[in-house]
């Protein structure tokens, strides 16, 4: 009964720990309070930027599991990485996305098996990726999407540091940091039976909150500068700057996919320009001017969650329509209505 107790402490202290952060309306110097390199790989110095780069630095300082929450496209793997990178940079670093993996490979994949465990099985067996990240950590993203078999199996991996590979009756201990993430809500997946609560509490020791790009805006300008170069440089080009019209378009629209989308926009936008000045017209996006009467409003939220349905579905018509619950022709009406094709 001893290691749940002290389970349960380390949980309601980080929980009274996070709550104390969120009730701050400004940083103190405490709480800024990490090195000046550290996470320069997330962009950005907005209040909500700092308070990422702070939970990711003080994770980096311990073992805990660490869930990584938000949005598709906010960085949730770059931070992942940067976590594992400031902890041990030496350590293998094992990246697994749960939503890639055909569900009856799961449990080869993650603890792998011995020769001969089922048809055309590697006579010499295979090593799973929890013995690969022995040592190290293992980022596994998107976990909402893992079975409920295999979530019994992570269970017992994180309670017991042991697994078994199929076919196996022997334990093999594994020294694993656990980092997971996810753009799903998991005690809406318990509460519908897709996720099992236990398994959440223990993966749920120290939780990150990644904010949508909506919703730090004061680091766009950052961000773009950050893509830009990079991409330039990436492929050899003379850099290049936006003009004043350009900046005004980036600035003002909501990002639904986040810094993923915003890459994709700057990538496509200095592969089409042929001079130094990358203007409006090679943006490709329209600015989301919201309107002012309520018809206007309405119809702006309505794309927006459109919009954010289909990034969230990797554009799968039948999933976004069910997701709504709206009907084929209402659905097909209103992607002409906002040009979304």
């Amino acid at each position: 009964m001893e290691q749940p107790d002290k389970l349960e402490n380390i949980m309601h202290n980080h929980e009274k720990f996070i709550a104390n952060i969120k009730n701050r309306n400004h940083f103190s110097a405490d709480f800024s309070n990490y090195p000046e390199d550290a996470f320069n790989a997330f962009v950005g110095s907005s209040n909500v930027a700092k308070q990422v780069k702070y939970l990711a630095y003080k994770a980096s300082q311990n073992k805990f599991n660490v869930i990584i929450t938000g949005e598709s496209g906010t960085g949730k793997s770059k931070i992942a990485r940067e976590i594992h990178k400031m902890w041990n940079e030496n350590a293998p670093f094992i990246e697994v996305n749960c939503n890639s993996i055909p569900v009856t490979l799961f449990e080869s994949e993650l603890f792998g098996y011995v020769g001969g465990a089922f048809t055309g099985a590697n006579p010499n067996g295979k090593m799973g990726f929890f013995e690969a990240a022995n040592g190290g950590t293992i980022f596994l993203d998107e976990v909402g999407e893992l079975p409920m078999d295999i979530q019994v199996k992570l269970l017992h991996v994180l309670q017991n540091k042991s697994i078994y590979r199929i076919g196996s009756a022997k334990p093999i201990d594994v020294d694993v940091r656990v980092i997971v993430a996810t753009n799903k809500n998991l005690e809406e997946s318990i509460s519908l039976g897709e996720f099992r609560e236990d398994l959440y509490y223990r993966i749920n020791v120290f939780p990150i909150e990644i904010p949508p790009l909506r919703d730090r805006k004061q680091d766009i300008y950052l961000l773009i500068n950050h893509i830009l170069t990079e991409f330039c440089m990436r492929y050899d080009m003379p850099m290049k700057q936006f003009s004043e019209e350009a900046l005004e378009v980036l600035e003002s629209y909501d990002w639904p996919g986040n810094v993923r989308e915003l890459e994709n926009i700057v990538e496509r936008a200095i592969t089409l320009c042929g001079s130094k000045i990358i203007y409006k017209e090679h943006l490709q996006i329209v600015p989301t001017g919201k309107g002012n009467t309520l018809k206007e409003l309405l119809e702006y939220e309505e794309k927006k969650i459109i919009e954010n349905a289909l990034i969230k579905n990797n554009g799968n018509n039948n999933l976004v329509m069910k997701e709504l619950g709206i009907s084929k022709t209402n659905f097909y009406d209103k992607i002409r209505k906002y040009g979304l094709n």
